[in-house]
């Protein structure tokens, strides 16, 4: 060997050594982030958070399976007289002939409502959190904290979130801002931090969304993907919708061939589409078990039997059922128009559990209208705009009426919510600009966020009592990975800083103003009400 080709092995050899210590300590740096996000979303979550939550249903739940029913006892039952119940005696709804709550409560029942000895109590949530803390209530019963489990499957999630920022920036300080937009600029604070028996839920399937997010644009897995999506399904039923996300990007692995003047069934390769079938079926299929358990029928989740569809003081809530189209208007209202309470003595400003706006939650979500419009400067400029005259509109409307300043719109009887045309029409192009420019993230992303809103939005109940908007979470990480496509790889400019910083402010003062300051009735203020 030559001198000159000794020297060019040496150099190569010392390049790859330095290049392999460089993606060393590349790895080193990213666990050490990544431990720093859990421990510090943990700790924020855990300090400002109530810590501990009398609606540990899920928990209840756990501690009667691990005892051999599907059912609740008061042997084995947290707070069973708050329970939200289903009541199902084989036949039908009942009542059970030794109700604990009493007989007082059959008043509020329609006439001819069935007593019965073998009537039993159900919980009406899904199971899924409750399989999760099996193991838990198998060691330690119903002295477990669930408030602090939610803590951690929260500031888990931190960990896919930070994970899928890297696939979309290699800049650190893009990374860390879009992981705290998640995990301190969305209601997920304030609902993981809850613990709840509704927020649990809410909790656990967006730990499994953001999952199934990391499964398909940094894994890409199929396989991976739908086990993702089958486990949110189990907390959050319609979270399986989502499954349209990994469907639609996974479209390049299993849709071949377009272009080419072939038979469409040789278009299609089955392999990936077997593997999200075969994530998601097993979920199904335990679903669709333990439904046969306690209501003989896999199709039945319990809420043709739950107590509250019959309660007579509650029927005017759902006048169709639980599910109508009708119901659309209701959540419209919230999703974009509901404004916290005002007035002129303190606090001043303070949430409303009716819920709040998601674009007030989290401005930033805003960014997601314009990945594709921003290609057209001037059109983008006079949107954003209208866009943030709309807003203001909003907001201005919602301090006048707190102050008694001016009449309230009546805007259920606006055709359409025409008052918001501009988010309706920038939501339009928002999809339409996905879909010809062949973004099948942005589409992606999309495609579930409008499924399972829907979905969600013919439900009779809006998710009161709630800071913000809680079944928007069903969701919110479709959204988040909009702002990610629409910031790119960065850096990020003043007005991304302005509106990830407001959406931090704007949870804090949720967390703060319930969690921390209703509870001590601070000043004799009012810090929470409808």
């Amino acid at each position: 060997m030559t001198d000159e080709a000794e020297r060019v092995d040496a150099g190569e050899g010392a390049a790859g050594a330095a290049s392999g210590a460089g993606r060393r300590e590349d790895r080193r740096q990213t666990v050490g982030v990544a431990i720093a996000l859990f421990v510090l979303t943990f700790a924020v979550y855990w300090l400002l958070g109530p810590q501990r939550t009398p609606y540990d249903f899920q928990l209840s739940q756990a501690n009667n399976m691990i005892h051999g029913h599907l059912e609740m006892t008061e042997q084995y039952t947290h707070n069973l007289g708050i329970l939200e119940r289903v009541l199902y005696d084989g036949i039908g709804f009942c009542l059970p002939a030794d109700d604990p709550r009493g007989p007082e409560r059959a008043a509020d029942l329609p006439p001819g409502t069935r007593f019965t000895d073998n009537c039993r109590h159900y919980m009406q949530h899904s199971l899924g959190p409750a399989l999760m803390l099996v193991p838990l209530a198998m060691l330690w019963g119903l002295d477990v904290n669930q408030t602090l489990i939610s803590v951690i499957v929260a500031a888990l999630t931190s960990l896919f979130v930070f994970a899928i920022t890297r696939r979309f920036s290699d800049r650190l300080l893009v990374q860390v801002a879009l992981t705290a937009l998640a995990m301190f600029g969305t209601i997920l604070w304030w609902v993981g931090a809850n613990g709840g028996v509704w927020f649990f839920a809410h909790t656990t399937a967006v730990f499994f969304l953001f999952a199934a997010i990391w499964a398909t644009v940094v894994r890409r897995s199929p396989l991976m993907a739908g086990l993702f999506i089958g486990a949110a399904f189990m907390c959050r039923p319609t979270t399986i919708l989502a499954g349209v996300f990994p469907l639609i990007v996974f479209s390049e692995q299993w849709l071949v061939g377009w272009s080419e003047r072939v038979p469409p069934w040789r278009r299609i390769r089955l392999g990936p589409l077997v593997q999200l079938a075969a994530g998601v079926t097993p979920f199904v299929l335990l679903t669709g078990a333990l439904n046969l358990g306690r209501f003989n029928s896999p199709f039945e989740s319990g809420y043709n039997y739950t107590e509250q569809l019959y309660q007579i003081s509650l029927a005017w809530r759902w006048p169709h059922g639980f599910f109508d189209i009708s119901y659309l208007g209701r959540h419209v209202q919230v999703v974009f128009e509901q404004m916290p309470n005002v007035a002129s003595q303190g606090s001043y400003v303070w949430p409303s559990w009716s819920g709040l706006a998601m674009w007030a939650t989290t401005p930033a979500f805003l960014y997601g209208l314009f990945i594709h419009l921003r290609r057209l400067r001037r059109v983008t400029v006079v949107a954003a705009f209208v866009l943030a005259a709309a807003c203001l509109m909003l907001l201005v409307r919602g301090i006048a009426t707190g102050l008694g300043l001016g009449g309230d719109w009546a805007t259920e009887e606006i055709p359409f919510s025409l008052h918001l045309l501009p988010f309706w029409l920038l939501i339009g192009a928002a999809v339409a600009g996905s879909i010809l420019a062949r973004d099948r993230l942005a589409f992606g992303a999309w495609a579930a966020i409008l499924v399972v809103s829907f979905a969600d939005w013919l439900f009779a109940a809006t998710g009161w009592a709630q800071f913000g908007y809680r079944y928007g979470l069903d969701f919110t990480p479709f959204l988040w990975l909009l702002v990610v496509l629409a910031v790119g790889r960065g850096p990020l400019r003043w007005h991304h800083w302005a509106l990830i910083g407001l959406a931090v402010l704007v949870n804090l003062w949720g967390v703060l103003w319930i969690y921390k300051f209703d509870p001590v009735d601070l000043f004799g203020w009012t810090w929470v009400s409808y």
